[in-house]
């Protein structure tokens, strides 16, 4: 077999052309460098002669001011302006200082001829003029109005016939308040909406706007919002007792502010650098009127995560008991821990935890009224807070299910019992009707139309825009409060493989230690507990 061939030696005329191409590359490189040099140089150069070439463009300009006045003057005038010269010269010359005055006076006069005369641009319209007759002009078709007698709407006029106040920050439209015609329907929300989606269109859809319409005043004020803060971890928070904290609105909705911390360290304590957020609380128990609560948003919206970040609360001072529907096994990480009744997966076992519920609460409201009656304080069983997660319960295929939970709706607030339900925004008319007359605090989620939004707050918001909703971020009404907005905590699953470490210890670390999970207490069935207290369960 022939040994292999050697390695061939390049051609001499390739290597000339790469070395060639190398050279060529290095000094196109070298020069490009040296013209930024050199642009660096001259610019440095030019600031630090600035002076004297102001003087000297001065002194151009007085010696062609000369140069011209000497040709068209007249031959007595040339003369008159010798003899002048020549005596002013005399004099300076035998004046103490005469010659620096003299040069002095020339070097003032070229400053003064050396000057910019550049005339100044014309001044253009005030900030934000365009933007404002951009939307100006987008609601002429809908409040102009041929019976108005003021004419504020009508195509080709001016803002400011309709805008009475308005504020920027930048070029970012932050107030806006303007007048509309007396015949327009503002009491008709598709009407009120349409004016709405004009205005974030044309002032920008990436910020959230508070509309205040004043009916009688026939007045709309419009105010951009500033952002909520992001998702805040998982902690401790400052609360009462029977106090949730479902998140975290703006300074102007609440008078309270409480201490947290940002840190995603497991060990953090709460306020490390002062850090306070005004949140949104949910009271239960007997100091509420609206002790039971409906969250209603789409998939991955945080409905969930805030079921867990109520049941972390409620379990320092309180029992819990889960109802998963999904079957998803979100609340696997409650299972087995002290304060947890019983987390359910299954149609049979939700429908016996649901069976034991209203036996519980039927027995904690004859308890309570035995003590009532006796003048004695109620029993401390029947006082320990209960809250009630249900996730989606629209899903249960039994319909009798649902009638289980009309005695713990009605009598929550006596009996210290809070059911937490969620729906997805189909799903609510599925709902118990129950179920959906007695949960006074509401929470949406994620991003919903205008209609089901106000169908699941059980009001219009009066806030809109905003796009890309991140999970978590939504509207609470509390009570028969105004709706506010509301960002939720941040509660993961601790037990999903792509939760964080740091996130996953956090949350580990708030919950109750592992203990021996058994069946429901047992504190006596419905009928002994109507035995005890026949009065009261008649009622009810």
């Amino acid at each position: 077999m022939p040994a292999p061939l050697p390695p061939t030696t390049p051609a001499l005329s390739r290597r000339i052309a790469d070395a060639t191409r190398t050279g060529l590359g290095h000094a196109r490189t070298g020069l490009a460098a040296s013209r930024a040099h050199a642009g660096r140089v001259r610019g440095h150069a030019r600031d630090m002669f600035a002076p004297l070439l102001h003087l000297g463009r001065g002194f151009r300009r007085e010696v062609a001011w000369a140069r011209t006045w000497w040709k068209e003057a007249t031959p007595d005038r040339r003369k008159g302006a010798l003899v002048g010269a020549v005596a002013v010269g005399v004099l300076l010359y035998f004046l103490p200082y005469g010659p620096l005055l003299a040069l002095g006076a020339l070097m003032a006069g070229a400053a003064w001829l050396g000057r910019d005369r550049t005339p100044p641009p014309p001044p253009g319209p005030p900030p934000g003029d365009n933007r404002l007759q951009a939307i100006y002009n987008g609601l002429v078709p809908h409040l102009a109005d041929t019976h108005d007698p003021d004419a504020r709407f009508e195509a080709g006029a001016a803002h400011s016939k309709a805008f009475e106040h308005h504020e920027f920050d930048g070029d970012q439209l932050t107030r806006l308040e303007l007048r509309y015609s007396p015949y327009f329907a503002d009491d008709d929300p598709e009407a009120r909406h349409r004016i709405e989606r004009v205005i974030e269109a044309k002032a920008g859809r990436a910020r959230e706007y508070l509309y205040g319409w004043d009916t009688e005043a026939n007045r709309l004020t419009v105010a951009a919002l500033p952002p909520l803060p992001g998702p805040v971890p998982a902690q401790p928070y400052v609360t009462a007792p029977c106090e949730i904290v479902l998140g975290f609105t703006d300074p102007t909705s609440t008078n309270r502010l409480i201490p947290v911390t940002t840190s995603t360290a497991a060990d953090a304590d709460p306020d490390p650098d002062g850090t306070q957020l005004p949140p949104v609380v949910w009271r239960t128990g007997t100091r509420t009127n609206a002790p039971h609560l409906l969250a209603v948003g789409g998939p991955a919206s945080g409905k969930t995560t805030l079921l867990r970040t109520i049941a972390v609360q409620t379990l320092r001072d309180g029992d819990v008991l889960a109802v998963d529907a999904t079957g998803s096994g979100d609340f696997a990480c409650l299972a087995g821990r002290a304060g947890v009744l019983r987390v359910e997966t299954t149609q049979n076992g939700a429908r016996e935890a649901l069976t034991w519920l209203r036996e519980e609460t039927a027995r904690r409201a004859a308890a309570i009224a035995e003590a009532k009656r006796s003048g004695r304080a109620a029993p401390e069983d029947a006082r320990r807070p209960l809250c009630v997660l249900l996730d989606e319960p629209a899903d249960l295929a039994d319909p009798d299910v649902h009638t289980l939970l009309d005695l713990p709706l009605r009598l929550g607030r006596t009996t210290h019992i809070s059911i937490v339900a969620t729906a997805r925004p189909a799903q609510l008319d599925r709902l118990h009707p129950g179920l959906l007359s007695e949960t006074h605090t509401r929470v949406a989620l994620g991003p919903l139309d205008a209609a089901t939004r106000a169908a699941a707050l059980g009001s219009a918001p009066g806030i809109a825009g905003g796009e890309g909703v991140p999970a978590g971020r939504g509207y609470a009404r509390v009570g028969g409060g105004p709706v506010i907005r509301l960002q939720t905590p941040y509660t993961p699953d601790p037990l999903e493989d792509d939760t964080p470490d740091a996130d996953r210890a956090r949350v580990l670390a708030l919950l109750p230690p592992v203990a021996a999970q058994g069946a429901l207490p047992v504190h006596g069935t419905e009928t002994e507990a109507a035995a005890t207290a026949p009065s009261l369960v008649k009622t009810i």
